[in-house]
């Protein structure tokens, strides 16, 4: 994915974030296909692991926007190995733990998500320390609002 086409992502996502999720606006605004497709198949990932953590009374606040910036952080790679594309979302902490939080929501390939194999993880926790710096910078500007 190039930088433009993950711009083009997340512009997408903050728009549909306040607005309905019309597939055919969304398709137009996409700009390409393959945006759309690409866009469509995380959206889809985050209203069903939104449904399975509910259904566990697990929290619940990671936003389509959130994801698609942690996937542009690790450059849509597996954010433990660094090596290998994503291809799921994985749980720092488990679900019930954890919850479905930008603070616990991670790209991941298949090995790592089932082997949890030790790491070392400090880019991950660089990454959490950003994404907690950016909660309190936005809890900020709506407080002094």
């Amino acid at each position: 994915m190039i930088s433009q086409g993950n711009q083009t992502l997340l512009e997408l996502a903050r728009w549909t974030a306040t607005h309905r999720n019309s597939r055919s606006a969304i398709r137009q605004l996409a700009g390409t296909e393959e945006n759309y497709l690409l866009f469509i198949k995380e959206l889809d990932r985050i209203e069903s692991q939104s449904f399975r953590a509910r259904a566990r009374h697990a929290e619940v606040t990671l936003t389509l926007v959130e994801w698609l910036e942690a996937l542009d952080y690790f450059h849509w790679h597996c954010a433990y190995c660094q090596e290998k594309p994503f291809q799921v979302m994985s749980h720092y902490l488990p679900l019930q733990r954890g919850g479905m939080t930008a603070l616990n929501c991670l790209p991941a390939c298949f090995h790592c998500r089932h082997s949890r194999r030790e790491v070392n993880t400090q880019h991950i926790h660089d990454y959490f320390a950003r994404v907690q710096a950016e909660h309190v910078r936005a809890e900020k500007e709506y407080s002094d609002s």
